[in-house]
């Protein structure tokens, strides 16, 4: 039966214990829980006014503010409800790649999304899992509970990383079936036509979704450290190419430059959390180190 174990430490569990995952906005879940929802109704915490719309039911009108103000407002309350976690996973033949890190790009954001999971299992949330390459793979819509925890870690451990990518033509659509709103935290080393990225990040964001973008890369896709006449292959297509790395590797180098931040810029734009994890440094230290980051930030 598979279980966390499988995918973390005793040791790494023990100090997930201690954090807390949470969005940069509002959660709408399905049940009590501890972060803010954005349902409104007669809850223990005022939240704010808004303007009175025809339509309104009258019980949430502020009479002692209309007294003073001669001006119809409805109160708004705050509740607490539970997070949706959607864990979506680039599962394409890049992601296999290891050179210099200590796993492949893949085994990296499967242990990274373990670790979420088991984060979001932890504070009684629930979580989803998304796996594709050119196709959605795998989808396990966001649940809780135990059955839910051994789908997910049977599913994620099943897949192997192979196909193409097609990240726009697999994930559109699929915004769409995530109806509440939630974190999401994607996995990717983006080798894909970057305007599909985007547009699919922009779904997602139009969906009213807290979105992390996790960039992994191994080390040796940042610098090119091979010496001499390297023969260079696609994992995806097959397609070789025959370079004396010495001679391209500045090139190489400003041209990777520009595109994490040509990605750093669009996502900010779209109001996506970008960051960039290299396989070099365990998953776990990665999460810690992303969650007490967005903690500072209000999330």
């Amino acid at each position: 039966m598979a279980g966390f174990s499988d995918f973390l430490s005793a040791e790494t569990m023990r100090r997930l214990d201690h954090l807390v995952l949470g969005s940069r906005w509002t959660a709408e879940g399905g049940r009590a829980g501890r972060h803010s929802s954005v349902l409104k109704g007669a809850s223990v915490e005022f939240r704010d006014h808004r303007d009175y719309v025809q339509g309104d039911s009258l019980r949430h009108l502020d009479w002692k503010l209309f007294g003073r103000s001669e001006r119809y407002f409805i109160k708004q309350f705050q509740e607490e409800t539970s997070l949706r976690v959607h864990l979506v996973l680039d599962a394409s033949a890049s992601m296999a790649f290891r050179h210099s890190g200590l796993s492949s790009k893949f085994e990296f954001a499967r242990e990274l999304a373990a670790a979420a999971a088991y984060l979001a299992h932890h504070q009684q949330d629930s979580f989803g899992l998304v796996i594709y390459d050119d196709h959605v793979r795998h989808w396990l819509p966001a649940k809780g509970g135990n059955r839910h925890v051994r789908n997910f870690l049977e599913a994620l451990g099943s897949h192997q990383a192979s196909g193409r990518t097609d990240t726009g033509k697999a994930l559109e659509a699929l915004a769409e079936g995530m109806a509440r709103r939630g974190l999401v935290l994607m996995l990717s080393d983006l080798l894909d036509a970057p305007e599909a990225v985007f547009r699919a990040l922009a779904h997602f964001r139009r969906r009213g979704h807290d979105v992390v973008l996790v960039h992994v890369l191994d080390p040796a896709e940042l610098s090119l450290p091979f010496d001499g006449v390297s023969d260079f292959i696609d994992m995806e297509t097959g397609e070789r190419l025959e370079a004396d790395a010495a001679l391209v590797r500045r090139a190489y180098r400003e041209a990777i430059g520009a595109a994490i931040d040509g990605f750093r810029a669009r996502c900010g734009a779209l109001h996506v959390d970008y960051r960039i994890a290299t396989t070099d440094r365990p998953p776990s230290v990665f999460l810690t180190e992303l969650l007490a980051d967005r903690k500072r930030l209000g999330a």
